[in-house]
Order: C-alpha cells, then sequence, then structure tokens
C-alpha cells in the first residue's frame, strides 16, 4: 500500500539514497546537480521540509511528493517503482491532505513533452491549461478531508 510519511532529516537521508541509485539527477533536483554533490541535494531538500513527503510502498522509500501552503504539487518516483500507480495514489493522497492544509485546489506545472507526468496529471483529473510548451493542471479538492487518516 502507497502512503506518505512526513519529510525530516532521516528521510532526506533516504531520499538521497535512492536518488543516487535509481534515478536520473535532472527528475530529483534543479539543472546542474550531479550525483557527486551529496550535500546540496540535503540543503535543497531540507529547504522545503515541512511541505514534502516521502513516498512509502510497505517500509521502502519510492519517492518524494510536495504540497506548499499555496498548493502547488511536485513528485517524483524511482525508477523501479514507475509504472505501477505509485505517482497516482501519492498525489490522491496528497489532494486528499490539501484540504486539512487549508488548500483549495492543487497545481502543477509541467512540459508538454513530459508525458507520464501528462499522464498521471489526466488520470487524477487534472484541467490542463497548454500554452506552448508549458502546462499548467489544477485538480480540484474536495471540500471535506477524507476520515481516514492519510500520513504517517
Amino acid at each position: 500500500m502507497i502512503g506518505l510519511r512526513r519529510l525530516d532529516d532521516a528521510g532526506v537521508e533516504r531520499l538521497l539514497g535512492l536518488a543516487v541509485a535509481d534515478t536520473d539527477p535532472a527528475d530529483v533536483m534543479p539543472p546542474g546537480w550531479t550525483l557527486d554533490r551529496p550535500d546540496d541535494f540535503r540543503e535543497f531538500y531540507r529547504g522545503f521540509q515541512d511541505d514534502a513527503y516521502e513516498i512509502v510502498d510497505g517500509d521502502r522509500t519510492v519517492g518524494m511528493i510536495r504540497l506548499t501552503a499555496k498548493g502547488e504539487t511536485g513528485i517524483w518516483v524511482a525508477r523501479c517503482a514507475r509504472g505501477h500507480g505509485v505517482g497516482l495514489a501519492a498525489l490522491r493522497r496528497v489532494v486528499d491532505e490539501a484540504p486539512r492544509r487549508g488548500v483549495s485546489a492543487v497545481f502543477a506545472d509541467t512540459t508538454t513533452d513530459n508525458t507520464a507526468a501528462l499522464a498521471l496529471l489526466r488520470k487524477a483529473g487534472a484541467v490542463l491549461d497548454v500554452d506552448g510548451t508549458h502546462v499548467h493542471a489544477r485538480i480540484a479538492v474536495p471540500v471535506e478531508p477524507p476520515r481516514a487518516a492519510t500520513t504517517a
């Protein structure tokens, strides 16, 4: 079962290990980051720890998703977990969490060539606004959060 765990310092270390072992650096960090600069990774992720979650499959970390106070989300999933609905499950959990955090809509930005992100956003019910190669997605948030807790 896919769950979310609030990101803490130990989680940053788990994400770093996962990023090094099973992702492309461009998937997890701004352009220019390389695997030989782990302290940059730590600093970057600690900068938004309050908005971030580890995506967990059982007890195994398989990615990261965030939700800012303004409703912006971003996600990455390790190669080993792609294609199994992990991203969609995590995104749905973040949408469920949004009303608890006072967020009325969840937003994501991507590009027209990011077919995996576009498929994920469509499956999550996002309305897509395409402007050239830029895509802005909006996902409606339920007024009431689900009764079951969605985060660990």
